[in-house]
């Protein structure tokens, strides 16, 4: 605040000068000098009359020289004039400089935000009792708190624009506050301040996926796969990857995602419930959507509507085989090696619920494919493919990530297994 004053008088000092100067600065051109212009051009203007003269050019030269004369008196300035303005010119600009200043200070404090510019500098006061607020008890802080937090923190990163840490924090919260663009420009600065460390890229990823754009889409995608290769287990990585996927409304992707992270959260009883809350919320999401939309087309009249998690996960076949119904491997083929798409296998009960026991996803795979599907990749605990004697499996490539059944997608035969057959399968996909 005191520099802000300190600025102010310094302007209303300069506007005055401005005033003042002008009105009470001596003028270049004074009476004397007037004067003796004229004086010098009246002379210069006979000298020429008489060489005209001279030289027969002009006849009857005394009527111009009285015409010059009488201009030149006519042009001769008012001393006493002169005397009565310079006299008051002192209580001319004097007055205007108390105008100047009564005017500025009455426009300041009608229109200006002096209540805004005192609630700024209260709010950055408080940035490290906002920060433990909110780092510590944040189902308690109140959107106000949430608001001034952010412009504390966009104040002081203003200041130290080489804190990358800070840029993270500030990303982070612009992306739970839904603004893109301020999550955007405090991820690309941290990015560019550190950009081998996987919260900041993640992070980013985070940031770009909440663009409108495309490209910064792609990229965001791009940018977690390469994560995902380098460092399959991490927490934030994974944690990021479910964002983004429910953020395109991909809820099978994200149940994956929260899936594989549930094993690594052990110690962490919050954060479990949590991952699992989503879970059940992405479930409802599915059911909402698509009702029994995974389920493949079957004669049977019994309906099972609760909601279904997948895992999309591809694994080679093994040798662990376990007896029983608990395993089945499958080999699946096609008309071409690489036929882009996802691909969806389902494991359901030959007679019962038409929800799937088990299901997998891949991501454009290559064929042929063998993956396992088994009693760990159950929907539900009470609904494992141990539980019935008699069981389906069946396939399909679809085009995108959505699992609603269309017209273009590739299915596969339907192979039924009955209690005491081999639990290895074939199927083919075609059109």
């Amino acid at each position: 605040m005191l520099l802000f004053w300190i600025v102010s008088i310094v302007l209303v000092i300069a506007a005055a000068l401005a005033f003042v100067i002008p009105v009470s600065g001596d003028n270049k051109l004074t009476g004397a000098t007037r004067d003796q212009l004229n004086k010098d051009l009246y002379k210069s203007r006979i000298s020429e009359l008489a060489d005209d003269e001279d030289q027969g050019l002009l006849d009857k030269s005394t009527e111009f020289i009285d015409e010059m004369q009488r201009g030149l008196l006519d042009d001769v300035v008012d001393e006493k004039v002169e005397k009565v303005s310079t006299a008051n010119s002192t209580f001319i600009w004097l007055a205007g400089v108390v105008f100047l200043v009564i005017f500025s200070v009455s426009v300041y404090l009608t229109l200006g935000a002096r209540d805004q510019v005192a609630n700024w500098e209260d709010v950055y006061s408080r940035l490290p009792e906002l920060t433990n607020r909110v780092m510590k008890e944040g189902d308690k802080v109140t959107d106000q708190e949430i608001s001034d937090f952010q412009l504390a923190l966009t104040t002081k990163m203003i200041a130290e624009p080489d804190n990358e840490f800070g840029w993270l924090l500030l990303g982070r919260l612009n992306v739970a506050l839904g603004d893109s663009n301020a999550a955007f420009i405090a991820m690309d600065r941290a990015y560019k301040l550190a950009p081998m460390n996987t919260s900041i890229v993640t992070g980013y990823a985070q940031a770009l996926m909440l663009s409108d754009d495309p490209e910064k889409n792609n990229l965001a995608r791009k940018i977690l796969m390469d994560l995902k290769q380098e460092k399959p287990g991490d927490i934030e990585v994974l944690s990021t990857s479910a964002f983004m996927a429910l953020e395109n409304q991909d809820y099978l992707g994200a149940i994956e995602q929260w899936q594989r992270m549930l094993p690594l959260l052990a110690g962490q009883p919050d954060r479990l419930e949590m991952i699992k809350g989503s879970i059940e919320y992405a479930r409802k999401q599915i059911a909402e959507k698509n009702g029994s939309a995974l389920v493949v087309e079957s004669s049977e009249s019994s309906v099972d509507s609760r909601p279904v998690a997948t895992s999309t996960e591809a694994n080679t076949a093994t040798s662990d085989v376990v007896a029983g119904n608990e395993q089945v491997t499958i080999t699946i083929t096609a008309e071409q090696a690489e036929m882009k798409g996802y691909l969806y296998v389902y494991v359901q009960a030959a007679a019962g619920p038409k929800a799937p026991l088990a299901v997998k996803r891949i991501m454009d795979p290559t064929f042929p494919l063998t993956i396992t599907l088994s009693d760990r990749d159950a929907m539900m605990a009470q609904m494992k493919m141990s539980q019935f004697p008699s069981i389906k499996v069946s396939a399909k490539l679809s085009q995108d990530s959505d699992v609603t059944t269309k017209e273009d997608d590739i299915n596969s035969n339907i192979v039924t297994l009955n209690e005491g057959d081999s639990r290895v399968v074939t199927l083919n996909l075609s059109h």
